[in-house]
């Protein structure tokens, strides 16, 4: 485990500003990408069952600010932390979650800046809502349409919920470093929404789609540049 764990964070430290200077590359044929979902995938029915539903749960985060300090948003935030730890070989040691107050998760070894940064970029609940879609696939169901309110309403959550942590005094971009943040944490968001976006208009073959629509875009800006 602890080999795999320096092996992993070396890597993470190699690739750390090599893939924030690919992501500026990436930045413009990424928002274009997104407006292409938008424009092609977004209809009257992901208005009705998704966008609406994520519209208002951002409203009602903004009109009830106490729900920042919601043990929910503190144990989502937490849990992302643990969750990339996990992944990077990092064996977790405490988690503790207060109402009102904050939360704290620490664990075995150095870290790496992807556990640090990863609640301001990854949509936790987003993601394992879309694996929940699979069950329905698995049944052979079609997705309801309460399904889609909580996609939503998950959707809108992650939105308001990464406005309010990101400011110019989060340790976390200390930690991490605040150039590389400012950098990486705006292309890593766009790129997500654009996933989820994707998935609500085409499923998970959207995913496919989206891919190819970035690629396309950044081809044609290469084009472009080298003109």
């Amino acid at each position: 485990m602890r080999e795999l764990r320096w092996t992993v964070n070396l890597i993470l430290k190699i690739f750390k500003w090599p893939l924030c200077i690919m992501g500026l590359f990436f930045l413009l044929p990424i928002i274009k990408a997104d407006l292409e979902v938008i424009h092609q995938g977004i209809g009257a029915f992901q208005v009705i069952w998704f966008v609406l539903p994520m519209l208002l749960t951002c409203l009602l985060w903004f009109l009830l600010p106490e729900l920042n300090g919601s043990f929910l948003a503190i144990f989502e935030h937490e849990a992302t932390h643990m969750l990339f730890a996990l992944l990077t070989f990092h064996r977790p040691s405490n988690l503790v979650v207060i109402q009102d107050k904050g939360g704290l998760f620490s664990f075995e070894g150095e870290g790496n800046w992807l556990i640090v940064l990863a609640p301001y970029f990854v949509p936790t609940f987003v993601l394992f809502t879309m694996l929940a879609s699979l069950v329905y696939l698995m049944m052979g169901e079609a997705l309801p349409h309460a399904y889609w309110i909580v996609m939503g309403v998950m959707t809108g959550y992650h939105i308001v919920s990464t406005l309010v942590e990101i400011h110019p005094k989060q340790p976390d971009f200390k930690e991490a470093g605040f150039l590389f943040s400012f950098l990486f944490l705006p292309v890593a968001n766009l790129f997500h929404y654009g996933m989820i976006l994707a998935f609500v208009s085409w499923g998970w073959s959207g995913l496919k789609v989206y891919f190819g629509l970035i690629w396309e875009q950044f081809l044609r800006f290469l084009t472009i540049f080298m003109a």
